[in-house]
């Protein structure tokens, strides 16, 4: 992976949620997937508890009344075996606004035949906050 595919990487796990194309982001997940959180590990084992999870965010998205998620790129480290560490920070906007404080994550990201997908974020920002609603 180089810094051009981690940076399309970061823009298709973020413009899907503000178009709702849960496709896009299945694209770009390996399963079985976890987000790692505060209250801790969040599983996933199938594409129809990833999509249960997606539009419990697209709720959030629309609470907050987001229009743009833009993830910068921080870090990309090469573990010479076919994935890589990718570190990123988010912002959550709502009409050029900051609707929470940025916040900094770290995907684990797997080369397949298929393309570039995560099997994991570290330090996933849930959507329980926003949505109330317990993670899968």
């Amino acid at each position: 992976m180089n810094e051009a595919e981690f940076r399309a990487f970061l823009d298709d796990i973020s413009t899907c949620f503000t178009t709702g194309d849960f496709d896009t982001w299945a694209n770009r997940i390996l399963l079985p997937f976890s987000m790692v959180q505060k209250r801790g590990p969040v599983m996933f084992q199938t594409r129809h508890e990833l999509k249960a999870d997606f539009d419990l965010y697209l709720q959030a998205c629309e609470i907050m009344k987001l229009d743009e998620i833009y993830r910068r790129p921080i870090s990309l480290e090469d573990c010479h075996d076919g994935t890589f560490i990718a570190t990123y920070e988010t912002q959550l906007l709502s009409h050029g606004q900051r609707a929470t404080a940025p916040y900094i994550a770290s995907a684990l990201i797997h080369a397949t035949e298929d393309g570039y997908k995560m099997s994991s974020i570290l330090n996933a920002l849930g959507h329980q906050a926003w949505t109330g609603t317990s993670p899968a």
